[in-house]
């Protein structure tokens, strides 16, 4: 893999083995030492300079002019991240965008050994087909029960993208249950309202933890000072607050990371603003 321009680089360290509920088979490969090994993150960017605008935010108790407070020019900056893990001789990939980092080369398709998908949307699962169609990665591709019920059921609407996934990817193409542990040291949470099936991805590094949360928000600017707000991309808004709030207060309770992937910059440290919202650094 070549150096990343749009990637941020930081070590993180894997707990030993925990149970899992996914069968030893379907797991993805690891390394014999990945309990004990370093697993670093690269954080990629897939569409830099990517902004939100204040017309997607539908859903909340805030007037237009309330939100323009925090979306000066009614736009906000945020990114469409993908995560690259590396633990000892594995790479793995949360989420694949468009695809872009792979066209461009900032990502090698063929040292990915598994990728683990938050959701269904397109701006997360494009980048695992090519243009002509067929797969972009030789891996297998993990996704949530529920989020997969849910996209191939024929009655979902648009869900053409993700019905060709599957059929692409055939028996490469996998589920796991919230709870499981995909590799040592990263375990799926539910994160669901977004989408049914929406997860999380918790990364354990023994004395520190980082909760890549997916679409947990959009517009870091206007939803952490104000969880109460949803775009209209959040499929079941009421639940998408709540469990924004939870995951948010999971990581200052636990002094975790927390990381997104419209976050700017991928990541940083989140308290609480004393308002009722919450207040978000960016990792520098």
């Amino acid at each position: 893999m070549r150096p990343m321009s749009f990637a941020v680089l930081f070590s993180l360290f894997a707990l030993n083995g925990c149970n899992t509920k996914t069968s030893e088979s379907d797991k993805p490969a690891a390394s014999a030492s990945a309990p004990k090994t370093a697993i670093e993150v690269l954080v990629v960017d897939d569409v830099p300079g990517r902004e939100m605008t204040i017309d997607l935010f539908d859903g909340g108790p805030m007037t237009k002019e309330e939100r323009l407070a925090f979306m000066p020019d009614g736009k906000a900056p945020a990114a469409v991240n993908v995560f690259v893990l590396k633990s000892g001789n594995s790479t793995y990939l949360i989420d694949a965008g468009f695809g872009n980092a792979v066209k461009d080369g900032r990502i090698d398709a063929d040292k990915i050994d598994a990728v683990f998908i938050t959701h269904g949307h397109g701006d997360h699962i494009a980048g695992l087909l090519k243009e002509d169609s067929t797969a972009n990665f030789n891996a297998s591709v993990f996704i949530s029960k529920p989020e997969s019920g849910y996209w191939l059921d024929e009655n979902t609407p648009n869900s053409g993208l993700q019905k060709k996934v599957e059929d692409v990817y055939g028996n490469r193409y996998k589920t796991f249950a919230f709870g499981d542990t995909l590799v040592p040291g990263v375990v799926a949470i539910d994160a669901s309202g977004h989408t049914p099936g929406h997860t999380a991805f918790l990364v354990d590094m023994g004395d520190k933890k980082m909760l890549v949360a997916g679409d947990f928000l959009h517009a870091a600017a206007l939803q952490f000072p104000n969880p109460q707000e949803c775009a209209r991309f959040d499929m079941d808004k009421k639940a998408s607050i709540e469990r924004r709030k939870e995951l948010i207060q999971m990581c200052i309770d636990n002094n975790w990371l927390i990381a997104g992937i419209h976050i700017p910059g991928g990541f940083g440290t989140v308290k609480s603003n004393d308002k009722g919202g919450f207040e978000f650094t960016p990792h520098n």
